[in-house]
């Protein structure tokens, strides 16, 4: 049936399939894939390679980004008890109180973006070698 884009499509001129039941797998087939399986390694291929350990130490590069997540929140949970404590004045802020704290909260954000963007670009740039490597 060809359709033109502009023309209507008639559901209940397609005919519903019954969808098939699957088959349990026996145990020849089971055993046939193992068989086939192990005949599909490549011969060169050894069997009992090493693997060198990994240490359990953080990389540098690593603490310098814990580093960097922690500087954040501790600068958010400072942004917040300095906002606990103006709340509890119970005085109306002076307007540059107010500029204060709308520039620390502009600079704890504009952290957190740039934060975001170099995991982000990090991230991505993971993603391509691991893709080139496949």
């Amino acid at each position: 049936m060809n359709v033109l884009p502009t023309q209507m499509v008639n559901v209940a001129h397609f005919a519903a399939t019954e969808p098939k039941a699957a088959t349990p797998a026996h145990v020849d087939d089971v055993a046939k894939f193992r068989q086939t399986f192990a005949d599909a390694t490549p011969a060169n291929v050894v069997q009992n390679e090493q693997v060198t350990p990994v240490s359990h130490e953080m990389s540098a590069g690593f603490k310098a980004v814990l580093s960097q997540f922690d500087s954040l929140n501790g600068r958010a949970n400072q942004l917040g008890r300095l906002s606990e404590a103006m709340k509890a004045n119970g005085r109306d802020l002076s307007p540059s109180q107010v500029i204060d704290m709308t520039l620390k909260c502009h600079e704890l954000v504009f952290q957190a973006e740039l934060t975001s963007n170099v995991a982000n670009r990090s991230s991505e740039g993971v993603q391509q070698l691991f893709r080139q490597q496949s």
